[in-house]
This record gives structure tokens, C-alpha cells and sequence, in this order.
């Protein structure tokens, strides 16, 4: 290892940002929340309270696109940022984009439904010089979107990065969360007593990154430290413990250089669900944080999915400004484990620094810390150098997959039942992970110094075809919570985190073909001493086609 100049004192300033929730834009969302107002109500198309946005969508540009659109160009138009330079990226966030076409043929996929193919016309819209980055990490996507955006811009490879997410709800989206009895009947009610589950909303939001203050407009407001952990405990249910979120907290405190008394509020996740917010109040409180005014969003515009991360920080970079955060809606006295600083009502702060959490299914969590001190961290480090110590391609065959990949299965001699109930995506990860770790594995490493970060162009399309089908026959018990699960790309890699104890980054970028970002950010991870292994690549799953070629990388001491 060698001694190099640390870049972790570039600032990273949070500039022009545009949101739409289903209270309005930011001026009247902000205005609302201040109020107290909701924007869920009861929805007949869905059965359901839900937050929906109003849009204005063009014949050429789908409702998720429309939505997209419609912020970036409100940012651009603030920020004066150039989309078309070289120095300058786009980074979207989504759990889903255009899944509602699916309805209408998933048997033969329609192009629109690949987000890539979505997150090119936006980029043509925009006439950006560089292919936008996507991610898509179940309801973390927004916040793992800045922890990568700030490796982009610390590490000099870009001056601007605009983050956007954005979900918009359909009947593909709302079945599946309700196949697994996680509705609530009303408003939800993060953290209350009496919770029952999430309210969906939908949502989009989008914020200029740069390490220009300048082109800021001079903002107050930083993006010191961000981090991505995996509970490695269960694909659909959070730990019980709490560890994995606490490790994602602590990490981004870390790499900002603030600790607990250091903070001034917490916006969480805080979905409503039972489970959920007692989990994070375990995470809060092994955070040291629990004497810190804390809030949820999530009564006042829903759960956005991919949006929620974005939106969820552009108003707490405001209300970092403010000085007070704006009190939790449908909250009145709450029973989780560990008592937190909630409120109903709006509560001030002094410490004007905030962490932003997120959790998802997949098992994996991310945070984030946004300051408006100008600290000073360290100013050395280690370069830590990373080497690919083998590499792994599962073969090709002229059987049928499912024939295939149980003589796989059967040939390394495994007695997992539960692989059986995976989908043929994580089935197809499961076999080539085990051969790439028979050649070399990472029992040694600690599994918060393990990470997966993978990419492929169908997302979960395939298993997406599987519940959209159960959907188009109408069956009184309704959609498989089984089935919907997989519907998140990222599961597939929550798999192997279970499988392998993988506890830190776990990273899921869409691309038209592998671009070589996997690795890039791979050894990022470990340059940057975040972890010491990481397993990354290629996961490709559709249709009865597969392209899965994994390799795993160790650093060098």
C-alpha cells in the first residue's frame, strides 16, 4: 500500500432540486408538511389509500418519463447545469419504471419496459453527453444513488451529477405489496402504537450534485458520507437486531467525520410497518441516536419506492436550512423497542448535520449524512491496491434451464431446499457463485468487509413476467407475495448475501451491456478501505437465456 492524497475533503454541495409528490411541487409539499396536510386518500382504481402525483404526460413520453422529465428540467433550468459536457452525469433511481407495460404483452416483453431503454429517451431529452447510470436497488435505490453519485464526483471522474428517482404506482405494484399483507386500511402511521402497515404514493424528485459552489447557487447544504449494508438475514423481512442499518449508519458518519452529538435529526425510512420500525429503532439506538428529533415522511406523500430516497433528501436538505424537521404524520405514541424523539408536531434542532436512512427488501439498507458544517477530515490515507482472484461463467447448455440448473445443483452436491423456491435469475447466481467461491472464497474476510455489486439489462423482468401473469388471471387469493419478491432485482444478490453472510455494499446497476461499472466501482469500494472482497459482475436472466459471469475481487495489502 502507498500513501496518496485523500479526496475526501472535495465537497459535494446539494444545489437546485425539484420534486412532485402528491402534494404538489416542492414549494407546496413543503408548505403542506409544514401544515400537517396529507396528500393519501382513498383510491377506488386501487383499493387503498394511496399519495398520487398529478402529471402532465405527453403522447411521446410515458407517466414515469413525464414525471422524470419534469424535474430535470426544473433543475436544469435552476442550476443552468449542461448536461451535455463531458464533466457532468445523470443518475437515475427506480424499482420499477414502465412495469405497467407489461400488461399489455408479457409473454413478448415491450421494449419500453427495460429501463434502459427509458433512461436513453430521457437522456436524449436532455441531450446528455454521457449514458445516464441507473440503479435499481428496491426502496434503497435513491439513497444508494448518492452514495454512488458522491464516488463519482470525489473521485474526479465528473464535476455534476443530477440524482433523480422515480416510481409511478400501477396495479403490478400495489397487488404485490398487498399479497404480502403489508397495507394499511388507513393513513399509515410510521411508528405509532397502533401502525398496521405502508400507504404507497408515487413520486419524483431530482437534485443537482457538484463540487462547484458556484454552480450550487452557493448552497449551505453537503453531501459528507453515504454507505450500503445488507442485513444479510431475509429477502422480504428486516433483522430483528437491527445490525445491518446500523452498519450503514456508522459507516456514512464515518466517511463524513461526525459522530452522534455531532447530529442534529434522523429522517428515516419509517414505513409503518411493524417490523420495519422496530428494526430501525434498534439500528437508532445502537447508533447513539435516539436522543435526536427524528421524523418519517411517510404519512404526509406515502412510500415512493425508488423516489423516496431522492425526495426524502431534498426535503431534508431543507429542512436542515429551516432549522426544525416537520413532525411525523398519523404518529401519537409509539411501542417500539427503543424510544425515539417523535413527534406529531414540528421540532427544532441545533446541530444543523442530519442522517438519512433507507431499508428494502433484498435485506439491504443505505445512509447518508448531509452537513452544513464545513468540516475538515482527514486529509491522508492508504491507497489500497485490488486484484481479481477468479473468475467464473456459467455455461451454456442445450437443455432446458430448469433441467440444467438442477443437475447444477445436484452436481455440487447441495441439500438447500430453499433454492428450489428462488427465482431462475438468483438460481442461476446461487450455481455460479458456489463455483466461482469453490475456486477461491473469503471465509477469513468479516462479512461487513464482503460486498456484491452487480448489473444486467432485464432487471427482473423475467419474474416480473411471472407475477403479471398470476395478475391477468384474476385468481381470488390474488398475487403471490413469492413471486412479487423477486420482482426486485437486487433480491438476487440479497440471496447471496444470506447465503455468504455478505454484510456491506450491495449495489445493482441496469446497463445495456456491461460496461466495465461493476468492477470500476468494485475496486472503488476497496480503494477506498470500505471493504476488503467484493464479488461483482454480470447477471443476466431472461426468457430461458442466461449470461452470468461473476468474479471476485480481493484487495492486495
Amino acid at each position: 500500500m502507498e500513501e496518496t492524497m485523500d479526496k475526501a475533503n472535495v465537497k459535494i454541495y446539494l444545489g437546485a432540486s425539484s420534486i412532485r409528490t402528491c402534494l404538489g411541487n416542492k414549494a407546496e409539499t413543503l408548505t403542506a408538511m409544514r401544515n400537517g396536510e396529507s396528500g393519501l386518500v382513498y383510491s377506488d382504481i386501487y383499493s387503498m389509500p394511496v399519495g398520487i402525483a398529478e402529471c402532465k404526460e405527453s403522447v411521446e413520453y410515458t407517466r414515469f418519463e413525464s414525471l422524470l422529465l419534469e424535474q430535470l428540467h426544473n433543475v436544469i433550468a435552476e442550476s443552468g447545469i449542461d448536461l451535455t459536457q463531458d464533466d457532468s452525469i445523470l443518475i437515475i433511481s427506480t424499482t420499477k419504471g414502465n412495469i405497467d407495460y407489461l400488461a399489455k404483452d408479457c409473454d413478448n416483453i415491450p421494449e419500453r419496459a427495460y429501463l434502459d431503454v427509458s433512461a436513453q429517451l430521457i437522456a436524449e431529452n436532455l441531450k446528455c453527453k454521457n449514458k445516464p447510470i441507473i440503479i435499481s436497488n428496491a426502496c434503497i435505490s435513491g439513497v444508494s444513488a448518492f452514495v454512488v453519485a458522491r464516488w463519482l464526483l470525489v473521485s474526479g471522474q465528473y464535476k455534476h451529477a443530477i440524482v433523480a428517482g422515480c416510481d409511478a404506482l400501477c396495479e403490478f405494484i400495489t397487488s404485490g405489496f398487498a399479497s404480502f399483507k403489508s397495507i394499511s386500511a388507513n393513513p399509515c402511521k410510521p411508528y405509532d402504537a397502533t401502525r398496521d402497515g405502508l400507504t404507497l404514493g408515487e413520486a419524483a424528485g431530482a437534485v443537482l450534485l457538484t463540487t462547484e459552489h458556484g454552480v450550487s447557487g452557493n448552497s449551505v447544504v453537503c453531501l459528507a458520507g453515504g454507505a450500503i449494508s445488507n442485513d444479510a438475514n431475509h429477502i422480504s423481512g428486516p433483522s430483528r437486531t437491527g445490525d445491518g442499518l446500523y452498519y450503514a449508519i456508522n459507516n456514512a458518519m464515518n466517511e463524513a467525520g461526525v459522530k452522534s452529538e455531532d447530529i442534529g435529526f434522523v429522517n428515516t425510512h419509517g414505513t409503518a410497518t411493524r417490523y420495519n420500525d422496530e428494526m430501525e429503532s434498534k439500528a437508532i439506538a445502537w447508533a447513539e441516536l435516539c436522543d435526536k428529533p427524528l421524523n418519517s415522511l411517510k404519512g404526509y406523500i406515502g412510500h415512493t419506492l425508488g423516489a423516496s430516497g431522492v425526495v426524502e433528501t431534498i426535503i431534508s436538505s431543507e429542512e436542515l436550512k429551516l432549522g426544525y424537521i416537520y413532525g411525523t404524520k398519523g404518529y401519537n405514541e409509539s411501542d417500539t423497542p427503543h424510544q425515539l424523539t417523535i413527534s406529531p408536531n414540528i421540532q427544532s434542532f441545533e446541530k444543523r448535520c442530519c442522517v438519512k436512512t433507507a431499508s428494502g427488501f433484498g435485506g439491504c439498507n443505505a445512509a447518508i449524512v448531509l452537513d452544513m458544517e464545513q468540516r475538515e477530515i482527514s486529509t491522508a490515507k492508504k491507497h489500497i491496491d485490488s486484484k481479481v482472484v477468479a473468475e467464473y461463467e456459467l455455461p451454456q447448455s442445450e437443455l432446458p434451464f430448469a433441467e440444467f440448473i438442477r443437475n447444477e445443483f445436484k452436481a455440487i452436491g447441495e441439500s438447500n431446499m430453499k433454492f428450489y423456491k428462488m427465482s431462475d435469475m438468483s438460481k442461476a447466481l446461487y450455481i455460479a457463485v458456489e463455483k466461482l467461491l469453490s475456486i477461491e472464497g473469503f471465509n477469513e474476510t468479516e462479512p461487513i468487509r464482503r460486498a456484491i455489486v452487480l448489473a444486467n439489462k432485464s432487471a427482473s423482468l423475467d419474474a416480473d413476467a411471472i407475477h403479471q401473469e398470476i395478475l391477468n388471471k384474476h385468481l381470488p387469493e390474488g398475487a403471490s407475495p413469492a413471486a412479487f419478491v423477486y420482482t426486485l432485482a437486487n433480491v438476487s444478490a440479497g440471496e447471496m448475501c444470506i447465503r455468504h453472510k455478505i454484510q456491506g455494499d450491495n449495489t445493482f446497476f441496469i446497463e445495456d451491456q456491461d460496461s466495465g461499472l461493476t468492477e470500476k466501482y468494485a475496486r472503488s469500494l476497496i480503494e477506498n478501505d470500505k471493504v476488503d472482497v467484493v464479488l461483482f459482475g454480470w447477471c443476466e436472466y431472461l426468457k430461458g437465456i442466461w449470461n452470468v459471469n461473476v468474479k471476485l475481487l480481493k484487495s492486495i495489502q
